[in-house]
């Protein structure tokens, strides 16, 4: 989305954020804010230019701004992208009591540090979350008579490991849209994780753009509804239940929810599966298909029954070792025909 190569620090300031027990808070503590912004030479806007793009080009993941979001964050993220722009420190600050009201007593003590930046020559906000020793302590200084923290003395204690850039966020508009998108990566997560909730929806207040692994699980949730809301025939249930299966763990590409119906699904139950599909906001057109959220439950079909019977079989045995069938007086019998090897308690 953004050439990560052309992102420019233009302004930076930090606040410090300590721990927050709401159980027992002091009504005199909360962050400790910056007056002004932090002095940059060269060297030390290089170096966090730099920390901050190793972060988001090894596992960022794209997001936009929630319109349903109760944090004030996005508002305040589209004030320093206006033109002109809100008050760069009195947004920061802002920023700041938001973070420090969305985080609990398990989030450890840290900085947070917000930039203004160029994204391809565009205006652009980044906000980095830093986590830091426990006693490690930021020098202040003052600068034009208001107080801010030596960004030369955090660059060394990031140098040495004991302050460490876990969280990133960077916002612009991309050159083919007038929309406010973002870049986000949590290092405490790891890419295939995602990113801590509170950061992505408590503070920031986005949510993850249409990715094919988000698509992708978006359609198979449509579809579970779907079998279990839609569908009343046990057969059909299981028959249903390993078309999406074979769908979705098939060689192709990109999958089209019409083209499934069609091929797939009796002439009268094609309508409802669309409208699961257009309540999930999944086209009908074709998706390029990614499995990194589904793939786990596509290995196994599992059965429920009011009584507590559970049954669970792969698909490839529905309809040989698994046959399903649908009594008059509205039960199932699930019958297995296999070679019993051996039979346990469970805990």
């Amino acid at each position: 989305m953004f050439d990560l190569g052309q992102v420019q620090v233009q302004s930076l300031i930090v606040h410090e954020i300590p721990r927050h027990y709401r159980w027992t808070e002091d009504p005199g503590s909360g962050p400790v804010l910056s007056d002004v912004e932090s002095p940059l030479n060269q060297m030390v806007r290089n170096f966090f230019q730099e920390r901050m793009v190793h972060s988001l080009s090894r596992a960022a993941l794209e997001v936009e701004l929630d319109p349903g979001a109760t944090s004030h964050a996005p508002a305040l993220i589209t004030g320093l992208l206006a033109n002109p722009p809100m008050d760069f420190v009195a947004a920061s600050q802002e920023l700041a009591q938001i973070l420090y009201q969305c985080q609990g007593g398990i989030s450890p003590q840290g900085l947070l540090t917000v930039m203004t930046v160029t994204v391809e020559g565009r205006p652009g906000v980044a906000i980095i979350k830093l986590e830091k020793e426990e006693g490690t302590r930021v020098q202040r200084k003052e600068v034009e008579g208001g107080s801010t923290f030596s960004v030369d003395h955090l660059r060394d204690l990031m140098l040495t490991g004991k302050t460490q850039v876990f969280k990133v966020g960077l916002f612009a508009r991309p050159a083919d849209s007038d929309e406010i998108r973002g870049l986000v990566c949590d290092k405490q997560r790891g890419s295939s994780a995602g990113v801590a909730f509170f950061f992505l929806q408590r503070f920031l207040g986005c949510r993850l753009c249409e990715s094919p692994e988000i698509t992708t699980n978006l359609f198979y949730e449509a579809t579970q509804r779907f079998i279990n809301e839609d569908v009343d025939d046990p057969e059909l249930k299981a028959r249903y239940q390993v078309a999406v299966a074979q769908e979705l763990s098939s060689t192709r590409t990109s999958v089209s929810p019409e083209a499934f119906a069609n091929t797939n699904l009796e002439t009268g139950d094609r309508a409802a599966l669309l409208s699961r599909m257009e309540e999930a906001d999944v086209c009908p057109g074709s998706f390029p298909k990614d499995l990194a959220i589904v793939g786990p439950a596509l290995r196994r079909i599992q059965w429920h029954f009011q009584q507590g019977v559970v049954v669970l079989a792969s698909p490839e045995q529905v309809g040989n070792a698994v046959q399903v069938e649908g009594l008059e007086d509205g039960r199932t019998r699930l019958a297995v025909t296999d070679t019993l090897k051996d039979v346990q308690g469970h805990r």
